[in-house]
C-alpha cells in the first residue's frame, strides 16, 4: 500500500468571493493612486508601499480563490508512504521528517506520536499533531500494512 497526499492540493478550494474580494483590494489599490493623481498631489512613499500591500493582498486571494494554494512558491507540503520509506512534511516551512524502511526495528503509536526505534537503538519520534484526524487514520493504515509485509513489530 502507497499513501501519497499533497496537502497544499487538499487544502486549496476554488472560491468565486476570494477571487472577486482580491480584484476589489486591486482596485482600491489602484485607486488610490489615481485619486493622488486627479487631485495634482505628490505620491509618497507612504501611498507606494499602501499601494504594494494592497495589490499583493488583492493578487494572494486571486490566486487562492483560482484554486492554486499560494503556499507552493514556497515549498511543499506532502505525506509520501510506500515500501521504501516514510516521508512526510506537515507544512511548507516544517521540516520533513523521513526513514527508510529498512532502519526500523520497530513501531509504537502513542498520542499522535510514531515512536519509531531505529535497528541501531536510537529512537526516532515523528510527530502527527498537525495532522486532521482522518489523515492520522489513513497514516496508521498505510504504515500499519507496510509494517506487517515487512515483519516489523508494531503497536496501535
Amino acid at each position: 500500500m502507497e499513501l501519497n497526499i499533497d496537502l497544499l492540493k487538499v487544502q486549496s478550494k476554488k472560491s468565486l468571493f476570494r477571487v472577486i474580494f482580491g480584484i476589489l483590494f486591486i482596485v482600491f489599490a489602484g485607486s488610490w493612486i489615481i485619486i493622488r493623481l486627479i487631485e495634482n498631489e505628490s505620491i509618497k512613499l507612504f501611498d507606494w508601499i499602501y499601494f504594494g500591500i494592497f495589490a499583493l493582498n488583492g493578487i494572494v486571494h486571486i490566486v487562492e480563490g483560482l484554486g492554486y494554494p499560494f503556499g507552493r512558491f514556497f515549498g511543499r507540503a506532502y505525506i509520501l508512504i510506500n515500501s521504501e520509506f516514510i516521508s512526510l512534511k506537515s507544512g511548507v516551512f516544517e521540516k520533513e521528517q523521513f526513514i527508510n524502511w529498512s532502519d526500523i526495528n520497530s513501531i509504537d503509536y502513542k498520542l499522535n506520536k510514531l515512536n519509531i526505534k531505529k535497528t541501531d537503538n536510537t529512537v526516532l519520534i515523528i510527530n502527527l499533531t498537525k495532522f486532521d484526524y482522518i489523515l492520522l487514520i489513513e497514516i496508521k493504515k498505510a504504515v500499519s500494512n507496510i509494517a506487517n509485509e515487512k515483519n516489523i513489530q508494531l503497536n496501535i
